[in-house]
């Protein structure tokens, strides 16, 4: 019983971590930092990308498996990090536009 509740926790902790994880990789230093480097800026972006798919995988599988009512919400507001996380990754939506490599004034390849 004791290994079933710690790889409930641990799934837990992916769900609710990932995705301030996540948003700390996308802030502007780290982001400028990255941009420097191209092999950096990518394994970020992978990093990114793969934290927030698992944390939405891990939390799906959760929310629907009948968890009580408080630890649904953290698992909703584990996936919704993680979904704000893409969004500042991306640059989905009208604000938030930064310089990407293969843009003017960024380094290349």
């Amino acid at each position: 019983m004791e290994s079933l509740a710690l790889v409930v926790a641990i799934i837990l902790a992916v769900v609710m971590f990932s995705g301030p994880i996540g948003i700390l990789l996308t802030l502007n230093p780290i982001w400028n930092a990255a941009l420097k480097v191209p092999a950096l800026w990518y394994a970020r972006r992978i990093l990114i990308s793969a934290l927030a798919t698992v944390g939405l995988i891990f939390g799906l599988q959760v929310l629907f498996s009948g968890v009580p009512f408080i630890a649904s919400l953290m698992v909703i507001s584990g996936m919704a990090f993680n979904i704000i996380a893409i969004k500042l990754e991306y640059q989905i939506g009208k604000f938030n536009k930064r310089k990407t490599p293969g843009t003017t004034g960024t380094s290349e390849l």
